[in-house]
């Protein structure tokens, strides 16, 4: 393998994610796979091996700064083992309820710090001859844009069955940094990603000051500048699920075809977003009836990631989203009014 830069520090936000993480609240990025036909342990895992070169931050672990001073890094884990990452399950019954059981156990695990932070899982004896394969990773090394790139690179379109090289993966991890040169080298970053932050804050408000004169003057006083960032101010109450949990969780899927909400997007003159919004909103509020909460007058607010990476690659690392607050009346029925309700409804 090609020398790879040593460490690289995390981003502020990919730094969030990871101390947003407790037990009982993993932020794990997730999907299940099911393919026709049996895949063997062994080709799994030497195919994996293979695109390991593609995949670097995969070798490696996160490092706190030192002294919890700065932006953690990643480095390569010393003690790396593909097979650490790399599992298999055999299923009794090949059920997919048994399979979604499986999802949901692992979806519901906080990952080992001490190695790389992701894990592909292949099931076997699933009914029908096919093979499952359950793949996470944390959300401190990717978005959803993101982790639908990586999952590009790891399947492959084509047909044809490629030749998997026979030699094992050979790696030499790099000596490891020195402590005052990595304290010096995060100090500096930190303070230069901080200030850049602080920058395209100040570039945000001057941006929204400058729509709010264009739609009502100059003059805003304090309640009518309030009142442009309804989602923020709008009184909320907890549900039930608005708790920890310390799980295990319990996982469960619904298939709803894209075309079908693409339909509804273009019969409405609205989103695709504020579709998926109106499901997700009627899903909530059927769950909250089915267990004796009452949702008459009850708000839901969504934090709505917005995808920032523009042009840059889907392949690329780490988190290139912004979260947009959302609320939502939580009582209303009848799914066109919901669905007028959406950001784009009230031309958010």
């Amino acid at each position: 393998m090609q020398n790879q830069q040593q460490s690289d520090r995390l981003s502020w936000g990919d730094t969030v994610f990871l101390h947003l993480e407790r037990e009982g609240m993993p932020l794990n990025v997730a999907s299940i796979c099911v393919f026709e036909g049996e895949i063997s342990f062994q080709d799994c895992l030497q195919f994996i091996e293979s695109k390991l070169p593609l995949l670097p931050r995969y070798l490696k672990r996160v490092v706190p700064a030192p002294f919890g001073l700065g932006l953690p890094s990643w480095e390569y884990d010393p003690a790396f083992e593909l097979s650490r990452h790399v599992r298999e399950v055999v299923l009794k019954h090949g059920t997919g309820t048994e399979l979604k059981a499986v999802a949901g156990k692992l979806f519901s695990a906080v990952m080992d710090r001490q190695h790389p932070l992701w894990d592909i899982t292949l099931l076997h004896g699933l009914k029908g001859g096919r093979t499952g394969v359950i793949f996470r990773l944390h959300h401190c090394m990717a978005d959803g844009i993101a982790g639908v790139g990586i999952m590009n690179m790891l399947l492959d379109a084509n047909p044809e069955t490629r030749r998997l090289p026979k030699k094992r993966l050979k790696f030499q991890v790099p000596p490891p940094r020195d402590p005052l040169a990595s304290l010096t080298t995060g100090f500096v970053e930190s303070y230069s990603d901080f200030v850049k932050r602080i920058l395209s804050a100040l570039a945000d408000l001057l941006s929204m000051a400058e729509r709010a004169a264009a739609n009502g003057g100059s003059d805003l006083d304090t309640g009518e500048f309030m009142g442009l960032l309804p989602e923020i101010t709008a009184f909320t109450e907890r549900l039930r699920f608005n708790v920890l949990y310390r799980g295990p969780q319990k996982y469960a899927c619904g298939e709803i075809p894209l075309a079908d909400i693409k339909a509804i997007r273009r019969a409405r003159g609205t989103s695709v977003n504020d579709v998926i919004l109106a499901l997700v909103t009627a899903t909530i509020r059927r769950y909250s009836e089915l267990h004796g909460d009452p949702v008459k007058g009850k708000l839901l607010r969504i934090m709505v990631p917005v995808n920032l990476r523009g042009d840059s690659s889907t392949s690329e690392f780490g988190n290139r989203i912004s979260l947009v607050p959302v609320t939502i009346p939580l009582d209303i029925r009848p799914p066109l009014k919901l669905l007028a309700a959406a950001p784009s409804g009230r031309n958010f």
